[in-house]
């Protein structure tokens, strides 16, 4: 397998960034790893949040224990300061990953090349 599959394969299934490392460019994977890594804290900590406001108001007997009362309240959509925030972080987080995939490929793709051409001369 040429480096080009195995950096493409290591950034969309390990992490992003993952593919540049394994190239040795560990700046721009540092920078598409942090990007990744910021936008799904960022998420899980919405989703933690949620849980622990939905939790605490089920704790206080507000609510009842019943997922007919509970499943519209998870699902509820946030308020639009924060929808827009999410909506951010997903993308950040979408576009980390795709960018990562495809410039590990196009950087490992390179490299294949000119080490092709390197070992026909």
């Amino acid at each position: 397998m040429n480096k080009a599959i195995k950096a493409a394969l290591i950034s969309a299934f390990v992490c992003p960034g993952g593919g540049h490392f394994y190239l040795k460019k560990y700046a721009t994977g540092t920078l598409i790893s942090v990007a990744m890594l910021s936008g799904l804290l960022y998420l899980l900590n919405q989703a933690v949040e949620r849980a622990h406001q939905i939790s605490d108001r089920i704790l206080s007997g507000e609510l009842p224990l019943d997922i007919n009362v509970i499943y519209p309240l998870i699902t509820q959509a946030p308020p639009n300061s924060q929808a827009s925030m999410i909506n951010i972080a997903t993308s950040v987080f979408i576009f980390a990953w795709l960018v990562g995939v495809i410039d590990s490929y196009r950087l490992g793709h390179r490299m294949d090349k000119a080490e092709l051409t390197t070992s026909t001369d």
